[in-house]
């Protein structure tokens, strides 16, 4: 049998004999069974003219690999060429099968982390990753003015090492300290405006924007949701006067569901978005180019950007401060203001207790809000859509 096609699999496999016998899994490495059965991992280590044998442990409680790291450590010591143990690619993988699924920005961290931390380290050993190493990797990225991805770079970074000293793979972490050297990243509030501008911003949205793009600013402004909740909303979600998100397409942090009341004007934007869709039949609340898909979260970002008005002035995340403002200014109570905004408050025992989402208050703060709204498109002599009365069902589908 040779040596590279030894597995885990294989090794359990192997019979005992009338006498123990030895196979050579890996250089320095191999496994020894002896007639009672017991298979236990030898490294071989010629040293002073002597060759001396160490037994390394026992199979199957340690693995093909976990040996080949134990027998690299143990040839190191006498600086002998090691055998191959773990590398960087089988930490990253293991994080990967524990975070996949389980963290909302797992795709845009492992696109980073791809681009700059794997392609370098992928086959580097995880025994001879120093301190300097990462060092040397990351800092450029900070000078290069990407300072938040440096540090985020360097937090995953360290949780693999975590994982992997809890594996087994190596013995300690040896970057436990390194975030010492590198700056932390200067955090700016996204750009708004004050709730008294709001006739200006809704001037400058009905004079430029389709009137797609119109409908997803007003019942954005409204609903007060993050932008990527508006893109994805869909039809069956409406019932009657409430909008109720599931807690999976709600940001992880909340791991629960979000209602949104829906006033007469609110239905009543939902119902001309419907009727001016170019997809009468999309799932979808505000559709994309195909049924199939909902637009682009940076459809009402990329406008914005492009408008000279709004320019480091207004994103679309901050119309939810403006109306968390307007609230502030208005007397709304704080649980209420920021159950609005679908935020969490309270320690973990608080919200164990109180479990209300305000829905009623929250209903009444709503009408007052979208009053406000067409307060403001009417002093800029704008029509915004009209609460008419509405059949709730038209607005469902199956």
């Amino acid at each position: 049998m040779k040596k590279s096609s030894f597995t885990d699999s294989k090794i359990k496999q192997l019979s005992p004999a009338k006498k123990r016998y030895s196979l050579t899994v890996d250089t320095g490495l191999s496994i020894r069974v002896m007639p009672s059965g017991v298979k236990s991992w030898v490294v071989r280590i010629p040293f002073n003219n002597r060759v001396s044998d160490i037994t390394l442990g026992h199979f199957p409680e340690i693995g093909k690999r976990q040996a080949c790291q134990l027998a690299k450590r143990e040839r190191q010591k006498y600086e002998l060429t090691a055998p191959n143990g773990y590398t960087f690619q089988d930490a990253y993988c293991l994080w990967k099968s524990l975070k996949r699924g389980e963290i909302v920005s797992y795709q845009s961290e492992k696109l980073r982390l791809d681009k700059y931390v794997v392609s370098a380290l992928a086959r580097k050993q995880l025994d001879d990753i120093t301190a300097p190493m990462i060092i040397r990797l990351l800092k450029p990225i900070e000078q290069s003015g990407k300072r938040a991805t440096a540090k985020r770079c360097l937090m995953r970074i360290r949780e693999f090492f975590d994982l992997a000293v809890c594996a087994g793979y190596v013995l300690h972490n040896p970057i436990a300290g390194v975030s010492r050297l590198f700056k932390a990243p200067k955090k700016t509030p996204r750009p708004s405006l004050p709730w008294c501008e709001l006739p200006a911003v809704i001037d400058v949205i009905c004079q430029n924007a389709n009137k797609h793009l119109q409908l997803i600013f007003f019942f954005s402004l409204y609903s007060m949701l993050r932008p990527g909740e508006v893109v994805k909303l869909r039809w069956v979600w409406i019932k009657q006067d409430c909008l109720t998100i599931p807690a999976e397409h709600m940001k992880m942090k909340m791991k629960r569901l979000h209602r949104v009341p829906l006033t007469a004007y609110a239905l009543s934007s939902l119902n001309e978005a419907k009727n001016t869709s170019k997809h009468k039949r999309s799932s979808y609340v505000f559709p994309g180019q195909k049924s199939s898909k909902h637009a682009n979260s940076q459809i009402l970002t990329n406008f914005m950007r492009q408008n000279s008005f709004f320019k480091n002035r207004l994103v679309p995340h901050g119309l939810r401060s403006i109306a968390r403002s307007w609230m502030a200014d208005h007397n709304v109570s704080y649980e209420v203001a920021e159950a609005c905004l679908a935020h969490i408050v309270g320690s973990s025992v608080s919200r164990a207790y109180q479990r209300s989402d305000f829905f009623e208050a929250r209903m009444q703060i709503h009408k007052q809000w979208d009053g406000f709204i067409q307060d403001c498109a009417r002093s800029a002599q704008l029509t915004s859509p009209k609460a008419d009365s509405i059949e709730t069902p038209s607005l469902s589908q199956s």
